[in-house]
């Protein structure tokens, strides 16, 4: 089968939208398709990128020359052409669509990619709780092309029921939602005890240790974690990560007087994020939106056999992940006070908890399995 991936980025890039990404295309060659990805190239020079073009992992990636971002939103240019081109050469039996992203939009303008079926991955919602009021004012006026796309879509993926039943878009088509969760390619993560190296260097002695990676950004909620740090004796936090709320992070560290206990590492790379995955006792994503649909690292903490303490926040597969593993916990979403309380038990149960056996079932292989079987072969008969 020829499938068409139409994504926001793909790696070097790094988030988990383009992790997961880049782990279904790349199973999928392995699984014997011909795959195509369609991204924005990041590599933005003063008003826009150029059009590259590489195969990583027989993986076809094609970084279409993009418009800069305005409210961390990057536009594609020559996307129709693009896509009338493979399905001229009979490059494109399925086209899979990942959002949010309004550079599909164009795909609305397009008459032939519509007689191809559309798969799309729906990994949040364009607007949620705590998005900016311009960002909800723009909302209403790109909505009715939102409404296009799921109408061209004959199948919409969501990764958890819990996100299916609080979002408003997804609420009212629930004919064409299907649960289908996120996977990792566990391949090539570093397990080794032994290559901790670095995070040997970044952690107190004797410290419990708690680590956080991910943007700094609003809906991280990484204030709520720094605070609760002032009350947490003998407790080490690393965050890993950047992103535009680093000074004001900064800031409240000092503000609070927790310097000697939460360290911000900023960007790490793949190497060193294994090795704080490695070493850290708990991680912890106290995520207070619903943008936070997910948590790819979640997955990838779980499979180093890692506890993980997550905020309930309404609608998050954060909590159907930690409710489904036997070493996850949840705390009242922006509650730094039963965030306080959550770590404790963990601290002091540390050796009973971690004496559970093993669980990870979010291979990305059969991850892609089940969406070649359940959705991509009905839509291709």
């Amino acid at each position: 089968m020829n499938i068409v991936h139409i994504g926001k980025f793909y790696p070097p890039y790094r988030g988990g939208m383009e992790s997961y990404l880049c782990d279904l295309a790349a199973e999928q060659v392995r699984q014997g398709h011909q795959v195509t990805v369609i991204v924005h190239n990041h590599d933005w020079g003063a008003l826009t990128s150029k059009t590259t073009e590489e195969v990583i992992e027989g993986v076809n990636v094609i970084r279409l020359k993009s418009l800069k971002p305005f409210l961390h939103t990057p536009i594609m240019l020559g996307l129709n052409r693009r896509i009338k081109q493979l399905i001229n050469a009979d490059k494109a039996n399925l086209i899979h669509l990942h959002s949010p992203n309004p550079s599909l939009f164009w795909l609305l303008f397009n008459k032939k990619i519509k007689n191809k079926p559309w798969v799309l991955s729906w990994h949040s919602d364009m607007v949620t709780r705590h998005s900016s009021l311009l960002l909800k004012l723009l909302y209403r006026l790109i909505k009715p092309f939102e409404n296009g796309l799921i109408k061209n879509c004959q199948s919409i993926l969501v990764s958890s029921q819990y996100y299916a039943d609080v979002s408003p878009q997804l609420m009212k088509h629930k004919n064409k939602v299907q649960v289908i969760p996120l996977g990792i390619n566990t391949q090539n993560i570093t397990t080794e005890k032994d290559t901790t190296s670095y995070a040997n260097g970044v952690w107190p002695a004797n410290a419990f240790r708690l680590f956080s990676l991910g943007r700094l950004t609003f809906y991280k909620n990484h204030r709520m974690l720094i605070n609760a740090m002032q009350d947490l004796t003998g407790i080490h936090l690393n965050i890993a990560g950047g992103g535009q709320l680093q000074p004001e992070l900064l800031q409240q560290i000092e503000q609070t007087g927790t310097m000697d206990r939460v360290d911000l590492l900023g960007e790490v790379s793949e190497q060193q994020a294994q090795d704080l995955f490695i070493s850290c006792d708990v991680f912890c994503l106290a995520s207070h939106d619903r943008a936070e649909s997910f948590g790819v690292v979640l997955l990838e903490a779980m499979h180093h056999n890692k506890i993980i303490l997550v905020a309930d926040t309404e609608g998050s597969g954060m909590k159907w992940l930690a409710e489904n593993y036997n070493k996850g916990f949840t705390f009242k979403a922006n509650d730094a006070e039963d965030f306080q309380n959550k770590l404790h038990h963990i601290q002091e149960n540390h050796e009973e908890i971690m004496a559970r056996p093993s669980q990870f079932d979010y291979h990305i292989d059969t991850i892609a399995q089940a969406i070649e079987q359940d959705v991509y072969s009905k839509l291709t008969k």
